[in-house]
């Protein structure tokens, strides 16, 4: 029997953990914008006496988490395992980062950009993959049937992941601009303003790191994290909680609201495909057909835009002499190419929300015997003190990218 009170106790030292690393985290990036990148070294040393040990404490919990008969227990015990997976996901990358501002600075600061991408593919794939799959070998899974889709089906579903990125970043977007909005009023250089752009857009990185990175390895990995490792030890107890679970699991761990939306909607129906097919190929596929459009098409076309504007790609300084009406000639062309390719995604977005209104009665969940109601399982999931851990883990993402801005912003006043 398993020790409930050591569980509920661990869990909450957990929580707390993780919120003083929330502020610790923002306050060092706030510092950074402030005063520089060196600054953050400063608070890594702190950084790490507390994320060391919720590490320790993260592990002594999923230890004590090892049934899943009911759903009591299931949650907490994937929820321990996915919180283990999310401080790698989170902390070595921060350390590494430090370590090589440390030794390399120069090197490092020359080319952050593809570094990060590799570091961060690193982390969900190799490193993610390897600890999740090792914490989650000891829980039971279950065999899904294999069923083949066909093309035409797979082409209508990645219109519908499209429709659903749309109604997605509708809600999210007004959340994220409204969070983000004081960076706009902040005092900052045309050459901090273009490096901040650079980052955000990946437009710093190389054309091949970028797809691999953002375009294939995610969809592979991703799929593999938060469709196959969760869904084969959750489906025991019904299809409605897996979903739910993949779902809201994945549409938090992108720690921002503009991505928050889209990918809890498409996530459930990356579920729903695998539950139905046994065949994680098909979500893969799903998934690097949007993730592919953003990393090579977009990003390439905004990076020559960019590029033709006149500023230094790598610096963002203005050269005094160049000429502007050949800049201006120059711009029309992508420019409108830009614009033609806009209308197209909307195009395909609109058909593919269209889509899944007039499908949705297709995508139904089936009950299976002995299955909690849904409001029950809700309740069981928003209820349970371990799902927040990783819940907690998750918010840590949404805090660190708007409250370190916006503190920078109430410093310099």
């Amino acid at each position: 029997m398993e020790d409930k009170a050591l569980r509920k106790g661990l869990s909450v030292a957990a929580i707390l953990l993780t919120a003083v690393l929330a502020l610790l985290l923002s306050f060092n990036t706030a510092n950074g914008l402030l005063y520089g990148e060196d600054v953050k070294l400063y608070g890594m040393p702190f950084i790490a006496a507390f994320a060391i040990p919720l590490l320790a404490v993260l592990i002594v919990l999923a230890r004590c988490c090892n049934s899943t008969d009911t759903v009591d227990e299931m949650i907490p015990a994937v929820a321990s395992r996915f919180a283990i997976w999310g401080w790698c996901f989170i902390f070595p990358i921060k350390f590494a980062s430090a370590a090589m501002t440390l030794l390399w600075p120069g090197f490092y600061e020359a080319h952050y950009t593809t570094i990060y991408l590799l570091m961060n593919s690193f982390n969900v794939s190799v490193l993610g993959c390897l600890v999740l799959g090792l914490s989650l070998k000891k829980l039971p899974s279950v065999k899904i049937e294999k069923r083949s889709l066909k093309f035409g089906q797979i082409l209508l579903l990645i219109m519908m992941v499209y429709g659903l990125s749309l109604a997605g970043s509708l809600m999210g977007m007004p959340i994220h601009t409204a969070l983000s909005s004081v960076t706009y009023f902040s005092d900052v250089s045309t050459e901090e303003a273009f490096s901040s752009l650079k980052e955000s857009l990946i437009l710093g990185s190389d054309t091949f790191i970028r797809i691999l990175t953002v375009g294939i390895m995610p969809a592979i990995f991703e799929e593999l994290l938060f469709r196959k490792f969760l869904i084969d030890r959750t489906l025991r107890h019904g299809e409605f909680i897996s979903c739910a679970m993949s779902g809201i699991m994945f549409g938090l761990w992108h720690g921002n609201f503009q991505q928050f939306f889209f990918a809890f909607f498409i996530g459930v129906l990356f579920s729903f495909v695998y539950i139905r097919t046994g065949k994680i190929i098909y979500t893969m596929i799903l998934h690097a057909s949007l993730n592919l459009v953003t990393s090579s098409v977009t990003v390439e076309l905004l990076s020559e835009l960019l590029k033709r504007m006149g500023p230094d790609f790598m610096t963002g300084e203005i050269d005094p002499s160049v000429d502007y009406e050949a800049v201006m000639m120059s711009i029309v062309p992508i420019a409108l190419l830009i614009l033609l390719w806009l209308v197209i995604l909307a195009g395909i977005q609109i058909a593919g929300f269209i889509l899944v209104i007039v499908r949705r009665k297709r995508f139904k969940l089936m009950p299976i015997v002995g299955e909690l109601p849904r409001k029950v399982i809700l309740n069981k999931m928003t209820h349970s003190v371990t799902m927040w851990v990783f819940f907690a883990l998750a918010l840590l993402l949404f805090v660190t990218t708007y409250l370190p801005d916006i503190l920078a912003f109430v410093f310099r006043r």
